[in-house]
Order: C-alpha cells, then sequence, then structure tokens
C-alpha cells in the first residue's frame, strides 16, 4: 500500500543511535540514503499520475489520498536528508546539498499545484496535463543528486558493495518507472480532445520496455549470475511481482495499441488499482533485500 513507504521514512526519526557511526553504520546509512533518493525520483510521477486519475473521474477518494500521502512523503523524505534523523546523518557534502536545495525550489512550485488540486478551486485538464514538466524536472534534479552521491562514495567502495548499490538504485528506479508509465497513460487519456501524438506514445512504450528489461533482470538473471545464493522468500517475491507486471502489462499495452480508442477509459480503473498493489509488491521486495 501507499502507506507503507510513509511508514519507512518516518521510522528512520524513531530508531536511535548511540555514539559515533562504525562502519558498518555508515554503510548502512548511505544504503538509506541511496534508498531515499532514489523513491524520490518515482515520487513527483506518482503526485501527477494519481491527480490525472482522480481528475479524470478514477477511483477519485483513493487517488486523492495517494495525492495527500505522496506530498507529505516528499517533504519529510527532504528533511531526513538535509537535517537528519536518529537514524541517519544528513547529507554534509555541500555539492550535493546545494543540489537537493534546487529540489526544493521546484518542488514548492509543484506543491502549490497540489494544493489547488486539492483546494475547492481545483485544476483544469489543461493545468493537469502541464505538471507532467514538474516531474520530469524532479527527476532530473533527483538523478543529479543520486549521481552525485555515488561519485562521492564509489572510491571509497568495496565491489561487492557497488554492486549492492546498483541493485537498490535499479529496483527504486523500477518504481519511477511504473508511476510514469501510468502518468503518461492518463494524460494520453486526459488530451482526449487532441489526438496523442506518435512521440507520446513512443515514450509511454520505451518506459515499458525498460521496466520489462529491468524486472526481468532483477528477478531470472541477477540471481543466476550471483555467488551468493539469494534467500528463497526473495526469490518468491521477486517472482510473484513479476507475474503480477505481466497481468498489468496488458492494460498498458491496451493504451499502446489504441490510444485514440473509446475503450481506453475501461483499462484506467483496473490501472490505477494495478500500479498502487504493483508499486507496494516492489517496495516489499526492496525491504527484503535491504535487510540481508
Amino acid at each position: 500500500m501507499p502507506l507503507i513507504r510513509l511508514l519507512f521514512v518516518i521510522c528512520l526519526t524513531v530508531v536511535s543511535s548511540i555514539g559515533p557511526l562504525r562502519a558498518s553504520e555508515v554503510e548502512a546509512s548511505y544504503d538509506q540514503h541511496v534508498l531515499l533518493i532514489g523513491e524520490q525520483s518515482a515520487l513527483g510521477h506518482r503526485l501527477v499520475r494519481s491527480i490525472c486519475f482522480a481528475q479524470a473521474g478514477i477511483d477519485v477518494a483513493r487517488n486523492r489520498r495517494v495525492v495527500e500521502q505522496t506530498r507529505t512523503e516528499i517533504s519529510v523524505a527532504l528533511v531526513a536528508l538535509t537535517e537528519g534523523n536518529d537514524a541517519i546523518p544528513p547529507i554534509t557534502n555541500g555539492n550535493i546539498r546545494t543540489q537537493i536545495g534546487s529540489v526544493e525550489m521546484v518542488w514548492k512550485g509543484l506543491d502549490k499545484k497540489v494544493a489547488a488540486f486539492l483546494s475547492d478551486t481545483g485544476l483544469t485538464d489543461e493545468e493537469v496535463l502541464k505538471l507532467t514538466f514538474k516531474s520530469q524536472s524532479l527527476e532530473k534534479l533527483w538523478r543529479n543528486v543520486s549521481q552525485s552521491l555515488e561519485l562521492q562514495t564509489s572510491v571509497n567502495q568495496a565491489p561487492e558493495k557497488l554492486v549492492r548499490t546498483r541493485i537498490i538504485a535499479t529496483a527504486t528506479n523500477q518504481s519511477r518507472l511504473l508511476q510514469e508509465a501510468g502518468k503518461e497513460a492518463c494524460l494520453i487519456h486526459l488530451a482526449r480532445g487532441a489526438q496523442a501524438g506518435a512521440a507520446q506514445v513512443e515514450k509511454l512504450k520505451d518506459i515499458l520496455a525498460t521496466f520489462d528489461q529491468n524486472i526481468f533482470d532483477l528477478t531470472f538473471v541477477r540471481p543466476a549470475q550471483s555467488p551468493i545464493t539469494q534467500p528463497d522468500a526473495l526469490e518468491q517475491a521477486a517472482f510473484n511481482t513479476w507475474q503480477d507486471w505481466v497481468g498489468l502489462e496488458t492494460l498498458f499495452e491496451g493504451v499502446v495499441e489504441d490510444p485514440n480508442g473509446q475503450d481506453m477509459i475501461d483499462l484506467l480503473p483496473d490501472m490505477s488499482f494495478g500500479i498502487e498493489f504493483l508499486d507496494a509488491k516492489l517496495h516489499e521486495n526492496i525491504a527484503i533485500f535491504m535487510s540481508l
């Protein structure tokens, strides 16, 4: 459920730590920074996706709740990264903090639109369509933060640690791709007055292809290549998630095959629920991996 991520972020504020960080604790805090930053790249798309579905009259109450929860998650994560808490230290690198400052500026602009959407005033369809540019900007800025963090720490990381970090990054990127795909599919529907352009449909196809390749690699390829046997719980969870994706993928294929068709509206309610369900599964898988 969407609340899983929020509980994960909030729990970082209630776990106590005593004394200076040991090497293992430094690695743990680095993993948490990577996870938290990777997650943020998805949340802008998730926010706009949920706004779009609600604007289209699809599962309105739940999608509005998702908007409110996502808004809180973003704010809590920004505080955790810049100020730290009892579980993880703040990011102290000046360059990275400057980049996070740029994120905050863009987020404030998007948050004003979110507040308007949740108010009695609401947003027009045209205003919702334009929100995608804000979510894309947030994603790019968070990618810069992630790359800077990786560059800062990679020289001191053992090879196996780098592999672990890349797996975490790929896994969190799956959430971003899933949310972005849902956003693009809904925006295609919301812009039904103007025929969906070929470029927009091609973008959705590219996102789906990347997600499909990544989930196959995470489920089948990387476990086979790993020198360490994967726990049964992780293998089973990954396989179940892949099966759930196969079912959801057919809904996206319906959008790609006939983006301007009258039947598209029938696909979106199941897609709205399916995205949230699969996203929860992705985060459960990450939680299992992080516990290893």
